[in-house]
């Protein structure tokens, strides 16, 4: 039951740590967004900020699909994939994020630290990012694991901004998607 809310994209929050947990993904791996008509997205990044879809359609030479691995305390560290990027991007080793829940913010995206968790001046939280199966949930401070992914649209039909825990007036252009490291059956752009 739990793997089919988390195919449906549903905004999912988990009480305690589940003691089946699977490890994160070995070795370098993508993350890919499903729900609400989008249907494997790939995870890309532009100016430090964490898009979905089809990154060429950025006018952007940096933007390019991540590539993550697993760094300390649960951190997701993101590399270029210089592959099917369309240029060879300058930046390296940036720390995935979400907007702490101070944070006024719902942006996820990339810097080049990875934060500490007992400083209030940071808004980002680089640290907990866990994995259910192949769906990436993210750990707060008392343990509960959420999966509060949300995409919003953006100049582009196929491009979204990622984006954490969206509620209130921002909810009514927000989809909820979840996000696994298991790639589309078919790429995201011929769907």
């Amino acid at each position: 039951m739990l793997s089919l809310l988390l195919l449906a994209g549903s905004r999912l929050v988990l009480g305690g740590v589940l003691a089946a947990r699977d490890a994160a993904p070995v070795g370098p791996f993508g993350l890919y967004a499903y729900g609400g008509g989008i249907t494997g997205a790939q995870v890309f990044y532009s100016h430090d900020v964490a898009y979905i879809g089809d990154q060429m359609q950025m006018d952007d030479d940096e933007a390019a699909p991540v590539v993550f691995t697993t760094g300390p305390n649960d951190a997701l560290v993101g590399n270029p994939d210089i592959k099917s990027s369309k240029s060879i991007p300058s930046w390296s080793n940036k720390a995935f994020f979400v907007p702490k829940s101070t944070a006024s913010s719902h942006r996820v995206g990339f810097t080049s630290k990875i934060s500490d968790p007992d400083d209030d001046d940071d808004d980002a939280d680089t640290q907990g990012f866990v994995f259910y199966g192949a769906t990436a949930l993210h750990k707060s401070a008392d343990n509960t694991l959420h999966g509060l992914w949300s995409a919003v649209p953006t100049f582009s039909q196929k491009i979204w901004a990622l984006q954490w825990n969206v509620t209130g007036g921002d909810v009514s252009e927000s989809v909820s998607v979840t996000l696994r490291s298991t790639p589309p059956a078919r790429p995201f752009d011929e769907v």
